[in-house]
């Protein structure tokens, strides 16, 4: 066999070991499971059998440190007269020295033995031995790869043709809310309040809904052009009637899932983002719904788009952290979208987690975020 082996430790962040075998176009590769990280080793493997790999994955004890050795020496012994590639990238410290003086015997016959370790925070993919080098990370990850890798599976996106194409007949308006939320203020949550109303009610005489006050200003030209669009009818100065369900879930909040749609639609790859994508774990069939997230030079960032009045934002940083933890690892961002302000609290709790808010006004620096973000 000319092509070498690559032999990879799982972890529970497994696109550390993704990557380099994308970039270096692996054909053969063996997976290290311990006892703790045969979930890690199974979302690697899928990810690598789906695009037609040679995958094996082997146990390996970790249990004490002469478990650890005689591990290694099992996988040495298998690999005799090959050509590997050792990944250091996963496992502790104590695998990975048994791991390469194990494996330093295929070079006692005509085997070859080259070991990387993948930096995904510089970017970098440094190699070690007789040809000591660095070379840069390469943009090989796309959405897909990064959810299933790290165990989810998609179940359902906006990508569908029937939704872009309503995202495209609103653009004019979810631009301009976007785009001008500081003027808009409040009406927001006004808007979104008649429009959960009527989403949450099964009657369909229930699109109608009344406010408190008649819209006036800057909120009555925002009703009156959403009016003209067709997305609903002023029917009186304090009543209305949404076009149907799907347009009171627009207003329900929909419209900045939208809005991020569109300005990733025009500087990201399709293959790279998504909206309104429900994902499920592939270990224990739990589902969970991400506004908007996108991957860009093997980095995550998640979205968490929020229309309404701010009852609960504490609890939605929170689980925003969660997620991008178990969905993009260390190096991915989490952006928290308001178009209501928040308040110290709320700030100072995304702080606490490290999480990026743009709140009321700010929506509108939403692009400039994203341009930063991906040239970071």
């Amino acid at each position: 066999m000319n092509h070498p082996v690559h032999v990879c430790i799982a972890t529970g962040q497994n696109a550390a070991n993704l990557i380099p075998l994308e970039q270096l176009e692996a054909q053969e590769v063996w997976i290290l499971q311990t006892p703790s990280m045969r979930d890690g080793a199974k979302n690697l493997e899928t990810v690598l059998r789906r695009e037609g790999r040679s995958v094996k994955r082997l146990d390996f004890d970790d249990s004490s440190p002469r478990a650890i050795e005689d591990s290694a020496q099992s996988v040495a012994e298998q690999l005799d007269g090959r050509h590997v590639i050792l990944h250091a990238t996963g496992g502790t410290k104590l695998m990975v020295l048994a791991l390469r003086d194990g494996l330093r015997l295929v070079e006692t016959g005509t085997g070859k033995l080259d070991i990387l370790y993948a930096e995904t925070h510089k970017q970098q993919i440094d190699w070690l031995g007789s040809d000591a080098r660095t070379e840069a990370m390469a943009d090989v990850l796309d959405l897909r790869q990064m959810l299933l890798v790290q165990g989810y599976r998609i179940e359902g996106d906006s990508r569908h043709a029937e939704t872009q194409q309503r995202a495209s007949a609103r653009a004019d308006i979810s631009r301009d809310m976007g785009e001008n939320a500081e003027r808009y203020g409040r009406s927001f949550s006004a808007l979104a309040t008649l429009a959960s109303r009527a989403v949450e009610s099964n009657d369909a005489r229930d699109l109608t809904q009344f406010f408190q006050y008649a819209p006036g200003g800057s909120f009555g030209a925002l009703v009156q052009k959403a009016h003209d669009k067709g997305l609903l009818r002023w029917d009186s100065e304090d009543s209305i009637t949404f076009a149907d369900s799907d347009c009171a879930r627009y207003f329900a909040g929909g419209w900045l899932e939208e809005f991020v749609f569109l300005k990733l639609t025009g500087l990201v790859k399709p293959s790279r983002f998504s909206s309104n994508l429900r994902i499920t774990s592939a270990n224990n069939n739990v589902p969970n719904e991400i506004d908007a997230m996108l991957v860009h030079r093997n980095r995550a960032l998640l979205i968490e788009c929020k229309t309404g009045r701010q009852t609960k934002a504490q609890d939605a940083i929170y689980k925003l952290s969660q997620l991008r933890q178990q969905l993009g690892g260390s190096v991915a961002t989490a952006l928290y979208l308001s178009a209501q302000p928040v308040d110290a609290a709320v700030l100072q709790r995304a702080k606490e987690y490290k999480i990026e808010v743009l709140a009321a006004a700010e929506v509108s620096k939403l692009v400039g975020f994203l341009k930063q973000w991906l040239n970071g």
